[in-house]
């Protein structure tokens, strides 16, 4: 059929706009609060768990991939890890993607 996208082509695009918002929360919240993101820093107070949570779960991505390919630079990871890895932060773009693309289409 012409001018339909294919279901490879939309779970591409879930993935990357996944990962895109991703990298995007966590570096604001390099560049707000001077620390790098975290999975789950622990926090004394209750907005600061929140935003923990917050994070994590939105940047969680990107937070993944970064470690991994500092592991891997560092040659602390070896490589079945690695792409353990690297399918999780994948897998949960498109998770995130899909969540950033129904809120688009409901809007």
């Amino acid at each position: 059929m012409a001018g339909t996208v294919s279901q490879l082509a939309i779970f591409a695009y879930c993935a990357a706009m996944g990962f895109v918002a991703a990298a995007t929360i966590a570096t604001f919240y390099q560049w707000v609060t001077s620390e790098k993101a975290e999975l789950f820093s622990v926090r004394a107070s209750v907005p600061g768990v929140v935003l923990a949570v917050l994070v994590s779960m939105f940047g969680g991505p990107f937070i993944v991939a970064s470690k991994v390919l500092a592991g891997i630079r560092a040659g602390e990871i070896r490589v079945v890890p690695a792409i353990v890895g690297a399918a999780v932060a994948g897998m949960w773009s498109v998770c995130a993607g899909i969540f950033y693309v129904s809120l688009l289409v409901s809007a």
